[in-house]
């Protein structure tokens, strides 16, 4: 099962959570910044 994960961005350490997030493949994460989502 995938879980789907929302964050919402625009700090270093956001971005550094997301990235580390991104290697699991139970996981479906998307990074928000200002509005904008990249998968």
């Amino acid at each position: 099962m995938t879980h789907r994960i929302l964050i919402l961005g625009g700090t270093t350490e956001a971005r550094q959570l997301a990235g580390k997030l991104a290697a699991r493949t139970d996981l479906a994460i998307t990074l928000s910044l200002a509005g904008r989502t990249e998968s």
